[in-house]
């Protein structure tokens, strides 16, 4: 991917951006008028989001990776100028039912939740460090304050996410990023689809990507 010509345009870094929140940040950040980084595992989902950003097509990069992948995320990372606003977003849940208890679900969250953000943050995070700009922001999520039923494998690397974001700050600060922590409560996602939320308890994608921006 070529790097973008316009510099009157921030750069905005979105990891999990295909659905939910994430594509909710998306197309919030190209209204904004970012130049967006669009980064998933799923192409057919980022299509999708091209599609419907169709009139932001020149601002809107989308870019097939792996988080658990850091040499794919080393590479994207190469290609694009220093970003302004690094989100590290992606993540996944599956609900531990304690009757089946299942070691490899505990990994799968952890490889993607927790590490997936570190690995993301450790390929993008060096050309912020050159240039002493930029904020990164974390999405952790209420689970990761509480623990919630079912939500064993899923809150501890939300809890991760939140002291790994209060740790760096610290460090950071010495090159004037801004780290941010977003903790969303329960939101109408994919994520949330069987839980059975009254829907007054809930929020939509697009009102949380409006408060975070």
């Amino acid at each position: 991917m070529k790097k973008s010509k316009n510099k009157l345009k921030k750069i905005a870094v979105v990891t999990g951006a295909s659905e939910g929140i994430g594509a909710a940040l998306v197309s919030e950040l190209l209204q904004k008028n970012y130049m967006v980084i669009a980064i998933s595992r799923n192409l057919k989902k980022l299509s999708k989001l091209k599609s419907s950003n169709a009139k932001f097509e020149n601002d809107l990069k989308i870019i097939s990776a792996d988080v658990t992948n850091l040499s794919q995320l080393l590479l994207v990372a190469k290609e694009i100028d220093t970003p302004d606003l690094l989100i590290l977003n992606a993540g996944i849940y599956e609900p531990v039912l304690i009757e089946k208890f299942c070691i490899e679900t505990f990994i799968k969250q952890s490889e993607i939740n927790y590490l997936g953000v570190i690995k993301s943050f450790d390929a993008f995070i060096k050309k912020m460090l050159l240039s002493r700009s930029g904020t990164v922001l974390i999405m952790s999520s209420i689970a990761g304050w509480i623990g919630l039923p079912k939500a064993s494998a899923y809150a501890p690397t939300k809890s991760a996410l939140r002291l790994f974001a209060q740790s760096i700050r610290y460090d950071l600060a010495n090159y004037n990023i801004v780290v941010k922590l977003c903790s969303p409560g329960f939101v109408n996602t994919k994520m949330t689809k069987d839980l059975k939320l009254n829907k007054y308890l809930t929020a939509e994608p697009f009102e949380v990507a409006d408060v975070i921006y």
